[in-house]
């Protein structure tokens, strides 16, 4: 049976603008290079074993995203940790590496939401102003939105991808706190919530800042402290 490994990492930097197939073979490249016996799918085609929690959007950084790997042999979390870490490219970065069982669900077929951290550079937006303009929106029932991605045009309820927008400020820099469903059908986007509120598209930086999940029943959640090995550091 293969080993299933869990990933906990940062993506920042240049990386930011690798998009989720590009970033799927960066993981693949790596785990490669690192030596790993990486899993492989059978078949005529056959493709390595990785899946990513969620797409992280083109132009984000992500300090806890999250991956799962298939390795074909049992192997130590330290010697992982130890053959990665002497191959990581920049702008990438492990935080934690547990092991998972094997039989629980896929990530993305357990998305519930996730935390979105959009800090602007000082003096791009009033701090009131901006509170007046998240008051407004989370009092709103349904907004009907329509978003352009190629030729295709996307309507939906933005309201509706929206859980709870908090408006922050520390010195002079203002930030906000974006909660967003990641549930099909309804994935709230930061860039869409940010043309509601009528702010600006740039002088900003976009983190994830945290990913969740539903739990898999009322006492379980997804990734259960019982069912893990201890964290692994990779720094």
């Amino acid at each position: 049976m293969a080993q299933r490994l869990r990933v906990t990492f940062a993506k920042r930097g240049p990386l930011r603008w690798v998009g989720h197939l590009d970033m799927m073979r960066t993981w693949e490249r790596t785990i490669r290079r690192a030596g790993l016996p990486l899993s492989y799918s059978q078949g005529f085609s056959p493709h390595a074993k990785i899946a990513l929690a969620a797409p992280l959007p083109v132009g984000l950084e992500g300090s806890r995203e999250m991956l799962d790997l298939w390795l074909d042999e049992d192997l130590t979390l330290d010697l992982v940790v130890q053959q990665l870490k002497a191959v990581m490219p920049p702008g990438l970065t492990v935080s934690e590496i547990n092991e998972v069982d094997d039989s629980l669900p896929s990530m993305q077929s357990c998305l519930h939401a996730a935390h979105y951290s959009v800090e602007f550079e000082p003096g791009v937006v009033d701090f009131q102003t901006l509170s007046s303009k998240v008051t407004e929106l989370l009092e709103l029932n349904k907004l009907d939105w329509e978003e352009q991605r190629g030729d295709k045009v996307r309507r939906y309820d933005l309201r509706r991808t929206i859980i709870d927008i908090t408006c922050l400020q520390v010195g002079d820099t203002v930030s906000l706190d974006m909660h967003l469903s990641l549930q099909q059908g309804r994935t709230g986007r930061p860039a869409q919530v940010l043309r509601a509120l009528g702010g600006v598209l740039t002088s900003m930086c976009i983190t994830r800042t945290t990913i969740e999940f539903v739990p898999i029943n009322r006492e379980e959640s997804l990734v259960d402290d019982t069912e893990i090995s201890p964290q692994i550091s990779v720094n």
